[in-house]
């Protein structure tokens, strides 16, 4: 688990460090850096399984994503780590620099070292991949080599999403590209149900009963064989479309009618999304998630994080993957503890975001009345001066 990230130079982060939850929210106002948050962390972990160019998300040139008042056009990257299963440590420290040109559409690492106890610097191979990638085909000992593939597996892949519930309950062709996975948009979940139903029948029957948990007009979660849309995807939204052979989703209510996903509502199928992100075998180490409020009532809200919780809470049976979240409800927000939240806001109009964990604004937890306010309460009625003590 990620316990501590931090980004200086990357975009509207000057310089940001937050603590990290096993669930975390990211709250803040429009243009308040909660994207590039993400995309940063994103960043990241996509540097450990691909060239560093590929790792930045979105098409960029040059210095696009360097902070305009940097004083070089370098992004530095470390955040913490914590596993358990580690047969190196349990805690670590992982740095990495890179540095971006004037022009052209390429960066080069020029500093990576983790710390477990013992500082390791981490030798460089090829200029445009991290040395974690590099590990792959290089000539480290034996002993060197397994402390990095300990590392490497301990940061993991990232998923970042921007669900759409409309794409989510299309039918989706069968994709290779796509297994076990979604589209960033959420396109592909009947194709990742099949893929879980394969997998493991039981697994998915558990997603079945748990939604219908949840939903009680619906007794059963169908897969159905289908004429579906196929499409290559591109982070541009400029999708290549097309039609192929695939899978749908359908209900089945409790008086015996089949219901089609794209007749049921955002909520239903943002929930049944998510159930299948946190169920799918060899999950992500790390979910991103952009406002999954979206479409859904309120209430419900609340339940997508209690089950959320329960799906952690038994993560010692079962891996499942840390959730960070950026929202602008007041109403989810109420679901997580102080120390579960971190604000970013802009202090002088157009300047550096700041990170402020709420867990070191001042008497929060007395200001919550203990129990008697929600935090997404404080959150609406009071500025965000207030609120972290400012005035």
């Amino acid at each position: 688990m990620m316990t501590r990230f931090s980004v200086k130079n990357y975009k509207c982060l000057a310089d940001v460090d937050i603590p990290l939850t096993p669930i975390h929210v990211i709250i803040g106002q429009n243009d308040s850096g909660k994207t590039s948050l993400l995309e940063a962390i994103l960043a990241l972990h996509q540097s450990v399984v691909t060239p560093l160019p590929s790792a930045f998300p979105g098409k960029w040139e040059g210095n696009d994503l360097v902070y305009e008042g940097a004083n070089d056009a370098r992004i530095d990257f470390e955040a913490g780590f914590r596993n358990h299963h580690s047969a190196v440590s349990n805690e670590s420290t992982y740095h990495l620099s890179v540095l971006f040109p004037e022009k052209g559409s390429w960066c080069n690492r020029v500093d990576e070292w983790f710390d477990n106890g013992e500082a390791h610097h981490i030798a460089q191979f090829r200029s445009h991949v991290s040395g974690l990638l590099a590990r792959l085909d290089s000539q480290e000992s034996p002993e060197e080599r397994l402390k990095l593939n300990d590392l490497a597996e301990t940061i993991g892949i990232a998923r970042l999403y921007r669900l759409d519930p409309k794409m989510m309950a299309a039918p989706a062709s069968f994709d290779p590209n796509r297994k076990l996975r979604l589209d960033q948009d959420g396109f592909g979940l009947a194709t990742l149900l099949d893929d879980i139903l394969g997998h493991d029948y039981k697994i998915f029957g558990k997603v079945s009963d748990q939604f219908c948990t949840y939903f009680p007009q619906f007794r059963k979660v169908r897969i159905e064989t289908e004429s579906a849309s196929s499409r290559q995807y591109s982070e541009a939204g400029l999708h290549a479309m097309g039609q192929g052979v695939g899978k749908g989703i359908y209900f089945e209510t409790i008086q015996g009618r089949t219901i089609r996903a794209q007749q049921a509502s955002d909520g239903a199928i943002l929930f049944l999304g998510l159930l299948a992100l946190m169920s799918a075998p060899e999950p992500p180490k790390l979910l991103l998630i952009e406002e999954p409020e979206k479409g859904v009532y309120p209430k419900r809200l609340a339940e997508v994080i209690d089950l959320l919780r329960k799906l952690e809470a038994d993560s010692v049976n079962r891996p499942v993957p840390q959730i960070i979240l950026t929202t602008h409800s007041p109403l989810l927000l109420s679901s997580f503890k102080p120390e579960e939240v971190t604000l970013l806001r802009r202090e002088v109009g157009t300047g550096p975001v700041k990170a402020y964990p709420l867990r070191d604004a001042p008497n929060i937890e007395e200001r919550m009345g203990g129990g008697e306010f929600y935090l997404g309460e404080l959150w609406y009625n009071l500025s965000e001066e207030e609120l972290l003590g400012h005035v």
